[in-house]
């Protein structure tokens, strides 16, 4: 049975395009990192801007949503101490603070508090009513700032041990600005970091990221016809922690080194190319405790002082439909920082992306300090959110190396009259292109004898051949691609009528 492509973008997410190889290899390309564009500068931002944001285009301006806090000064007013904020920018790299002016904080009238103690990730909806546009999936604290927040659990007492709760909660606005929370819970299982939602066009459903635990950190995923009907899963009593609810789509695995958790989800589906879903999730390294009794184990390492702590970095999670993730190459995507640098102790990719042309921009947060270092009554001011410059559909690369390899696609159909490829063959490379009928036989005016190879680097290469210079004869019949290629990286091709 072929695979009918259509006009649309395939990547090289896995191996489903190599039906035989010889030689190739996936490979993820980490982006290239930029400017610190937000950095903790008003007092309600100057202990840290924490790691959680989200990024979204919409109506022509760029929209950023981004978690920041305060020292604790008071025990009581912990929970309005942390919230989301709101910024603006024209160009995806200057942002500017907004002040909507909703909440005094500490005395303070104007600021851009949309949310105070809440965190979570954003989207807007395209099928819901106007007044529930926008949907965020938030933990919140209760506190006095926020109406809204009253009667938020995020914990709870069992005599005189705090037992940490992180109910789950869905926000909506007509606007990104005005914020309601609903107040049944959509779950009330451990949900703690950056939690999200998206509207999956794929299935013409809602799907929601969640922090959960198996032994473990892991992702978890529910599907959803309507967000609204609360609450999402049975809610019970006492401390639900292993989320038994909601299926698991990735965990550490014996691959993974040992003490370590797959930390949020940041799940994208990639909006231009057919079937294909990123999770930008987290890997975090625990420190084991250190016997502060035992003096064999302190001396110069100060590692284990903290408890629950260790780095944080990005690695690349890929799937075709949103709930089979494989993780391809294992080498993060992005790697903190030199230790000492804002980043340089954990980070967390932001939600969102902005197309530039052929380049894609990312977000993410980072700390200096490692994940259980941070103390609540520090003073620091730290934290940030750093751009991402990434190739368009550069994230995983099929590779030949200078010696050479091929690859044959399965059984394809495809409507575009025109092949495209994007690919970097720098000075050195080649690709040449050789289309086969059903019996995998070359076919004549298609073969690699008569193909011009592409070299260079482009992003929609048009592939010809001596006699021809377009497919469009051989659209609706069943067909291989044969590539042959040479010390070159190849993200994506295309059958398209451009």
């Amino acid at each position: 049975m072929a695979i009918d492509l259509g006009t649309q973008k395939q990547l090289f997410l896995d191996r489903r395009w190599f039906a035989s190889e010889n030689g190739m290899s996936l490979t993820v390309n980490p982006p290239i990192k930029q400017e610190r564009g937000i950095l903790p500068e008003t007092p309600w931002e100057n202990m840290r801007l924490n790691a959680g944001s989200t990024i979204i285009e919409d109506g022509g301006r760029y929209r950023l949503w981004y978690g920041a806090s305060a020292p604790v000064v008071k025990a009581e007013d912990c929970a309005h101490r942390r919230g989301l904020c709101y910024a603006e920018s024209d160009d995806g790299i200057t942002w500017h603070r907004k002040n909507v002016n909703l909440f005094e904080w500490e005395g303070i009238a104007e600021n851009n508090i949309v949310m105070p103690g809440a965190h979570g990730g954003i989207m807007i909806d395209p099928h819901n009513s106007a007044e529930h546009r926008y949907k965020a999936l938030c933990k919140v604290h209760e506190n006095k700032v926020w109406p809204e927040s009253k009667g938020a659990l995020t914990g709870y007492w069992e005599g005189k041990r705090f037992v940490a709760r992180m109910e789950l909660y869905l926000c909506t606005s007509p606007d990104g600005i005005h914020w309601t929370r609903q107040k049944t819970p959509a779950s009330n299982h451990f949900h703690d970091t950056h939690n999200h939602l998206i509207y999956d066009d794929r299935i013409g459903k809602y799907a929601a990221y969640l922090r959960t635990h198996k032994r473990r950190r892991t992702v978890g995923r529910l599907e959803l016809e309507d967000p609204m009907e609360l609450p999402w899963i049975p809610l019970e009593e006492g401390h639900p922690a292993n989320g038994k609810y909601i299926p698991t789509v990735l965990e550490m695995d014996e691959t993974d080194p040992p003490d370590c958790d797959l930390y949020t989800p940041a799940v994208h589906k990639y909006p231009w190319a057919q079937d294909a879903y990123f999770s930008f999730t987290t890997p975090y390294r625990h420190y084991p405790v250190a016997d502060t009794t035992d003096t064999t184990l302190q001396g110069n390492d100060e590692r284990g002082s903290y408890r629950n702590d260790g780095p944080v970095e990005i690695q690349i999670a890929v799937s075709r439909d949103g709930i089979n993730f494989t993780r391809p190459d294992r080498r993060p995507y992005v790697r903190p920082g030199i230790v000492g640098a804002w980043d340089g102790g954990q980070i967390y990719m932001s939600l969102g992306m902005i197309r530039k042309g052929d380049e894609i921009y990312q977000y993410y947060g980072g700390t200096s300090h490692t994940h259980g270092a941070y103390q609540p009554d520090d003073a620091r001011r730290e934290g940030g959110l750093g751009r991402l410059v990434q190739r368009l559909d550069g994230f995983i690369s099929a590779d030949a190396d200078y010696r050479g390899a091929d690859f044959t696609t399965p059984l394809l159909t495809f409507d575009g009259p025109n092949l495209a490829l994007n690919v970097d063959c720098a000075a050195m490379g080649q690709v040449w292109t050789e289309l086969r009928d059903e019996n995998n036989h070359p076919i004549p005016g298609y073969t690699l004898a008569e193909s011009i190879d592409v070299d260079r680097n482009h992003t929609a290469a048009p592939v010809r051949w001596r006699e021809r210079d377009n497919v469009g004869e051989l659209m609706g019949r069943p067909l291989y691609v044969h590539f042959k290629l040479r010390a070159c990286k190849l993200y994506a091709f295309k059958f398209c009528t451009e």
